[in-house]
């Protein structure tokens, strides 16, 4: 399949993004009504309402039709059938696919129904409007504006319903439809008397109506500036925030890690094999709409957390170098409930933005097996939470390359064959599978 360049999708900030992408949608639907008036039109002029030449004028509407639907085409077959990774209405220059057809599609309707009609030209740059104020495009618009009206207001009188108090007593009845006709009308004088009593009138309405909308589209441009200048700041002050929380909890969690021996280095390296493995599993079909960029934040802010709740478990288990006995590893099991309630405690407080859910399911459940036999609620497969899931891979795998008081280490290399045996009995198959694709990059994290 072919890469998509992202840059075009790309507005550089979601303010102006948000604001394209509801002008698309809004100019899309207002193309849709611009096709029921000419299909209307059209379906008139077959029923023989109008007294024109009917053979030119189906043309002239059917050709309309098909400038006014191709936008819509256009976006049906990107969104609905192709499904493309982007929408089209993100794409930056797909509002030229809107209002450029129907900028020609109305020149020919315009042509076709009345001098009156021309002031449907102003529907393009009121189309326009609904984007960011470009300049070039204005200038463009304008030039095109002016030197349009006198081909649709000649171009009607030719093939149009001429107004007839341009041609009274020039014509008879049975001569005013005739094409040679009307051309023999055409003297200087008349040209002259055409553009001054026509084309200028519309002109000055059209460049007015213009003008208008420049100074709408760049009043809309500022405020979107300003915006988009106020989100910056508030995310900045947003990230200023999350580092300096997430730098007190990950200190927080190590020195709660440091009383049973291990250095702030675990925290660290289980942070970071998550942050692997939520990566790896983000490519992945099944989980690419759960682990957005956003969820993956949270989950690996959460992570160091996942054994805050060893501050209830006392010194003579965690430092003891021996095995435990079945009491003392049930004293050990209370550190994910008493976890889970520390957790809750700790973001009661905060309102906005945070990863309690997920700092609460990881302290609570990671040390929970897929097939039951884990603490403290037994659970099995998919009841896990998935952030769970994968903090138990990063634990266990860390825990296998360290030294502990009880134990020595063994290879990275050995450890992840550990995690592959113990696939689906105490890990999630599907994220074990997953990470075969990033093996190399997993095992270099620990050395």
């Amino acid at each position: 399949m072919k890469k998509i360049n992202e840059s075009r999708y790309n507005y550089g900030d979601p303010v102006y993004e948000q604001a394209e992408i509801s002008a698309n949608r809004f100019n899309l639907i207002f193309t849709g009504a611009l096709i029921i008036l000419d299909a209307t039109v059209l379906i008139l002029s077959l029923l023989h309402v109008f007294t024109l030449d009917l053979g030119l004028m189906q043309l002239v509407f059917l050709v309309s039709l098909v400038l006014f639907l191709s936008p819509v085409v256009v976006w049906i077959v990107c969104d609905k059938l192709l499904k493309r990774k982007y929408s089209i209405l993100q794409y930056k220059k797909f509002k030229y696919i809107i209002y450029v057809p129907v900028y020609f599609g109305l020149l020919f309707v315009d042509i076709m129904l009345g001098y009156h009609a021309v002031l449907l030209i102003v529907v393009p740059p009121l189309m326009a409007a609904q984007y960011r104020f470009i300049k070039r495009d204005w200038y463009t618009i304008l030039i095109t504006q002016i030197l349009t009206i006198p081909i649709i207001v000649y171009g009607n009188f030719l093939f149009g319903a001429a107004d007839l108090n341009m041609i009274k007593n020039a014509l008879d009845a049975e001569h005013i439809n005739d094409f040679t006709s009307r051309i023999s009308l055409l003297t200087s004088k008349r040209i002259w008397e055409l553009f001054l009593h026509y084309c200028l009138p519309r002109i000055l309405i059209v460049s007015a109506t213009d003008f208008l909308m420049a100074f709408i589209v760049g009043r809309n441009r500022f405020m979107l500036d300003k915006q988009a200048q106020l989100n910056a700041e508030i995310s900045k002050n947003i990230e200023r925030e999350n580092i300096i929380q997430n730098a007190v909890i990950e200190e927080l969690a190590s020195v709660i890690e440091s009383r049973d021996t291990n250095t702030g280095e675990h925290v660290r390296r289980t942070k970071l094999y998550v942050e692997l493995i939520c990566k790896c599993l983000s490519k992945n079909e099944k989980y690419k709409d759960i682990l957005t960029d956003e969820k993956i934040l949270k989950i690996t802010s959460a992570a160091p957390l996942h054994d805050i709740g060893k501050i209830a478990v006392s010194d003579n288990i965690l430092l003891k170098p021996g095995k435990l006995t079945p009491e003392e590893f049930e004293q050990i099991k209370i550190h994910t409930t008493k976890g889970g309630e520390m957790v809750k405690s700790f973001f009661k407080n905060f309102k906005e933005y945070t990863f309690e859910e997920e700092a609460y399911a990881i302290a609570m459940h990671h040390h929970e097996k897929r097939n039951g036999t884990g603490y403290p609620s037994a659970l099995k497969g998919e009841e896990i939470p998935l952030e769970a899931r994968i903090m138990a891979i990063a634990d266990v795998y860390d825990a296998l390359v360290s030294k502990r008081v009880y134990k020595d280490a063994i290879s990275p290399e050995e450890a992840f064959k550990v995690l592959e045996q113990d696939a689906g009995s105490h890990f999630d198959p599907n994220i074990i599978e997953a990470l075969e694709s990033i093996k190399d990059e997993f095992i270099a994290a620990a050395k």
